[in-house]
């Protein structure tokens, strides 16, 4: 994170909130663990889970609402290689998101 241009007391912050999480269970679903490289990218996609766009009578996820996430990026991080590397980790979880709610719908019409 030092790399990146954090503060020694957000990293004590996330330092913290990581050890916080470490030592409590899960609230559902499986856990997981998150190499440290990718924490970044991990943060801001849940940062961003309220910015799901949805259509249809049924509320499809179709995508995630662009322009704020790039706004949300630009306020965020201001070296733009690690913006553009942030985005492109989004936009990974976003398909693999938008794959699995395929592969439930596909499920659920057999």
């Amino acid at each position: 994170m030092e790399a990146w241009g954090a503060s020694a007391d957000d990293i004590d912050k996330v330092r913290a909130r990581i050890d916080a999480a470490a030592t409590a269970p899960p609230a559902e679903g499986e856990a997981f663990g998150v190499y440290a490289e990718n924490l970044p990218v991990v943060a801001a996609f849940e940062a961003l889970r309220t910015q799901w766009q949805y259509a249809g009578l049924a509320g499809q996820r179709t995508g995630l609402n662009y322009a704020s996430v790039l706004s949300w990026l630009r306020e965020r991080i201001r070296i733009p290689r690690q913006r553009r590397q942030v985005l492109a980790g989004i936009e990974t979880m976003e398909k693999a998101v938008l794959a699995y709610d395929a592969e439930q719908r596909q499920k659920e019409g057999e």
